[in-house]
């Protein structure tokens, strides 16, 4: 699962046989914008760069949205009877999860399920510290979804309910980053004691239905909805979205985590990274084609107050030095808790325990050089006044503490001869060697011969192998130098590594 702390989480651009065009032209959706008077702004960013086939890639809803809703009840409301929300900011509180990417893969309705699971889950607690994580690529590699074909949320809720969703770092996502499926085998061996499930999901609008519906389920949470997406979709960068221009590139999963009436609009959280959109998160009017809202599923959890949640680190997190582990639950008060570390192998290494405070939570710091560099697993434990076993989801997290060793290179196709002008779609395999840890972040770069960066992707799930591919469309003609950039982060100090450049001839 890409959950990235202080870096943007967008996918690399994955090869697709398609020709040299991009799927839309942003300056003509600007020009269409201010034509029509719509009041929102397109830009460019990693989808924007792809072509029709590769765009349809990172969609995946396995059907066209038909049907429509009932708007009819809520016009004509006077403006103190104006209502709305947004679980970004609810109470002074936000119960949402961070933005994630699903990369060039269709695996949508996965993201938008894990994502609308995670804030209900906090919020039918009512403890916003919770910030449960959950595998968005073992629901969707177990649950039947396949990155060509994308999937359906009726077979996702199906499968939350009979059989759960574990811990993101039961199975991290890496299908973003290779655009292959991965096996359900490939899970963590103690999935079945890791998985959650939802207890049941309704459906307040199934093809039809009442906008008020709507409004009164998202006052309990998030929904999965689903909506039909056009190539000037892409390009939205804020304000209230209303296809003004392009064409029908398929259709798309999200979360809908709120509403305006005096905008007359629905808040989504997408799963395309922080590019796209205000961050991540866009306004859809209710007078778009789109569908939005027509289809909608809400998940219901099990509620009681022995949760128990680690709240440092954070997933994926790289650490070294002096580190701090913090955990909170509402049962902690006088409390002994133990944090228990798991290597690689899943060998017990290292066990903490602290004293619980209900305010502060329990916290404890320890030298993390005392364990080799590598990938960990950490989990708290409590017990209740019954002798019951609390246990928190378990955290992902690596440990650093000696300068990182990495090296990147990049290999065109058999069939691409850099020294001869390019155009089209060119398409290279990364390889990628690091020690102790994998490199945190990663960059296709494309340089002008002024040193002028003029257009990259990124990851931030690395993979010692990894396919890319660069449309020469998205520059003009002329030379350029083409590497790819890693960076790791150690004690507070970037540590980055370049590929060799190679100059090449762009002429489309």
């Amino acid at each position: 699962m890409i959950l990235i702390s202080g870096m943007l989480a967008r996918a690399l651009e994955l090869p697709a046989l398609a020709g040299p065009e991009k799927v839309i032209d942003v300056q003509d959706v600007q020009e269409q914008i201010a034509d029509t008077h719509e009041n929102w702004r397109a830009s460019e960013n990693w989808l924007t760069q792809q072509s029709l086939i590769e765009a349809k890639k990172i969609l995946g809803l396995g059907r066209f949205v038909r049907g429509s809703l009932d708007y009819e009840p809520i016009r004509g409301l006077k403006m103190n009877e104006i209502k709305s929300i947004d679980w970004r900011n609810e109470d002074g509180i936000n119960w949402l999860g961070p933005v994630m990417n699903q990369g060039n893969c269709g695996s949508c309705v996965a993201f938008a399920s894990v994502a609308t699971l995670e804030a209900q889950t906090s919020i039918s607690a009512g403890i916003p510290w919770l910030k449960p994580t959950f595998s968005p690529q073992a629901l969707f590699s177990c649950g039947g979804g396949r990155c060509n074909l994308g999937w359906l949320p009726e077979y996702a809720s199906e499968y939350l309910k009979k059989i759960g969703v574990p811990d993101a770092a039961c199975l991290s996502y890496s299908s973003g980053s290779t655009g292959e499926d991965v096996e359900c085998d490939q899970v963590c061996a103690d999935f079945s004691s890791r998985k959650v499930k939802i207890l049941n999901f309704l459906t307040p609008t199934d093809g039809q239905g009442c906008v008020e519906t709507i409004k009164k389920a998202l006052h309990k949470g998030p929904l999965v909805t689903t909506l039909n997406v056009y190539s000037d979709f892409l390009t939205y960068s804020e304000g209230i979205y209303k296809h003004v221009t392009g064409d029908y590139v398929g259709s798309h999963a999200v979360s809908l985590v709120g509403y305006d009436d005096l905008r007359r609009a629905w808040l989504i959280q997408n799963s395309w990274g922080t590019e796209w959109g205000e961050g991540g998160y866009g306004w859809i009017s209710w007078d778009d084609i789109s569908g939005l809202g027509v289809e909608t599923w809400a998940f219901q959890v099990e509620t009681h107050l022995k949760e128990l949640s680690i709240v440092a680190p954070i997933d994926r997190e790289y650490l070294s030095g002096q580190v701090r582990l913090i955990a909170k639950t509402l049962k902690l008060e006088n409390s002994i808790l133990s944090f228990q570390f798991r290597n690689e192998k899943g060998e017990s290494v290292k066990n903490l325990s602290c004293q619980g405070d209900k305010d502060e939570g329990c916290s404890v710091s320890f030298d993390s050089s005392e364990l080799p560099d590598g990938r960990y697993e950490v989990i708290a434990e409590s017990f209740s006044s019954d002798l019951e076993v609390i246990r928190s989801q378990i955290r992902e997290f690596f440990v650093l503490n000696r300068v990182p060793e990495q090296s990147l290179s990049f290999i065109p196709a058999p069939d691409l001869n850099l020294n001869a002008p390019l155009s089209g779609l060119l398409e290279f395999m990364i390889s990628a060697v690091f020690s102790p840890v994998p490199i945190q972040h990663l960059e296709f770069r494309v340089f002008n011969l002024d040193g002028k960066m003029m257009t990259y992707k990124s990851n931030d799930f690395v993979l010692e192998k990894m396919q890319i591919s660069w449309r020469t469309a998205t520059v003009p003609n002329g030379e350029y130098k083409i590497l790819v950039h890693g960076e790791t982060v150690f004690q507070g100090k970037v540590y980055s590594v370049d590929s060799e450049p190679v100059f090449v001839t762009v002429q489309n």
